[in-house]
């Protein structure tokens, strides 16, 4: 049983006998009557009785009257963070005493890491590949991490100028596979909704930088260590065996692509540069207002959450959904998306996933490699690939029949001829 409890005048609190309180509630009016209640029961069903402290006693009158606001504590995660999450493995050491080490000792550790740990760009796939699944409308496949290294514009083939984002798949490679079953067992597995998880690692790096429960993570899949790790979400048919390598030809020249990332962040900011606003006026008798916000209040009392305020400005995760790939180069894994909007930093990591957007996913007439590209030795792919609309820098621009160059050769001969006379 619960019971309902007014602190003072402005607050209740529903909570059962010798517990904390559950919820507290909040209204305008500051008279001291217990207004409303009828909405607090009908929210709680079940309370043995309303106690005021106030008078120190129990009470069952329940009467009507203005209007309830209710707070409790935010249950959203924080958008910023300065420390990793407790269930993390711990990645880097705090010292590396590479002073205190022999040149002859450090080639040596370098050639065990080698044995043990493959290079970048090799499949360490000791056991049978697994069967590859066929694509369906339905099918979510994977991302890959990539990073951004800087803005460059191009050309269609009527003229028109574009800004793309150039994105590099930096040494992609599966890390684990979590079947459905046993990731809706874990901490966020309720949002998964039957859907499996695949854990991607991009950048490799020296093994000697980790600590060892970090290194554990990379046994199952026998590669380097990576900087960077990230889940994605995907299907049961889009399983891909730990240790296969993710290229950028996982995405073709056409697709539409959603970027997740990091925007720039700013520090803390006024609400000119935050949030645009106007400020006060410059001149005739304004003081320390210039660049201040108007009214923050009203009759209410208080200030409701989501006030546009002074405060921390960028570094918030974004997602910028579907943008177009205007060229793919699989020599060196950069990939060109639409716009110059992605979030983040050069250099800064990104995701990159298939864009969920009804009329941009792909269809069945034009399937994506699925589960993921995996090279043939009969078909290679070209260095460069290109959209069909997009100009390229080889090609030429402008073409001319050879009946035309005949043409315009006499009209040049008849002008000199002209000229000459």
């Amino acid at each position: 049983m619960y019971i309902i409890v007014v602190r003072n005048y402005r607050s209740i609190e529903i909570a059962k006998p010798n517990e904390l309180a559950l919820v507290r509630y909040w209204w305008r009016n500051r008279r001291g009557k217990m207004a409303a209640l009828r909405i607090v029961c009908a929210h709680v069903r079940v309370f043995s009785g309303i106690f005021d402290t106030r008078a120190n006693k129990f009470t069952s009158r329940l009467a009507v009257g203005c209007d309830l606001q209710y707070r409790c504590k935010s249950t959203t995660p924080k958008r910023r963070k300065t420390y990793p999450f407790h269930w993390w493995a711990p990645r880097k050491r705090k010292a590396y005493m590479e002073d205190h080490i022999l040149p002859e000792n450090v080639e040596f550790l370098r050639e065990v890491a080698q044995k043990k740990y493959l290079q970048p760009g090799e499949s360490p796939l000791r056991d049978e590949p697994w069967e590859k699944g066929h694509w369906t409308p339905g099918s979510i496949r994977t991302g890959v991490i990539a990073r951004k290294i800087g803005i460059y514009p191009m050309w269609t083939n009527t003229g028109k100028r574009l800004l793309t984002t150039l994105l590099q798949v930096l040494d992609n490679h599966v890390i684990n596979y979590i079947p459905p079953e046993e990731y809706a067992q874990t901490r966020f597995g309720y949002k998964a909704k039957g859907r499996g998880c695949l854990v991607v690692g991009a950048d490799s790096a020296d093994p000697c930088l980790f600590k060892a429960p970090y290194l554990k993570i990379f046994e199952q899949s026998g590669v380097n260590p990576k900087r960077k790790l990230t889940k994605f979400l995907i299907t049961d048919d889009a399983k891909i065996q730990p240790g296969t390598p993710l290229s950028a030809a996982h995405y073709r020249p056409g697709d539409y692509v959603s970027v997740y990332g990091k925007t720039v962040g700013h520090g803390f900011q006024g609400v000119m540069k935050r949030w645009k606003m106007k400020g006060g006026p410059a001149t005739h008798g304004t003081t320390k207002a210039h660049r201040r916000l108007g009214a923050i209040g009203g009759p209410r009392g208080l200030i409701l959450k989501g006030k546009k305020m002074p405060g921390h400005m960028g570094q918030e995760r974004r997602l910028l959904c579907g943008l177009k790939v205007w060229r793919v180069n699989t020599k060196y894994n950069v990939i060109w998306v639409h716009g110059p909007a992605v979030p983040g930093h050069v250099h800064h990591y990104v995701n990159i996933y298939d864009t969920g957007l009804p009329k941009k996913r792909p269809s069945p007439d034009n399937p994506p490699p699925f589960p993921t590209y995996y090279p043939d030795p009969d078909k290679p792919l070209p260095e460069e690939m290109y959209d069909k609309d997009l100009q390229q820098f080889d090609a030429p621009s402008i073409t001319f029949a050879d009946e035309d160059v005949v043409e315009k050769k006499k009209l040049k001969v008849k002008a000199k001829v002209k000229g000459r006379k």
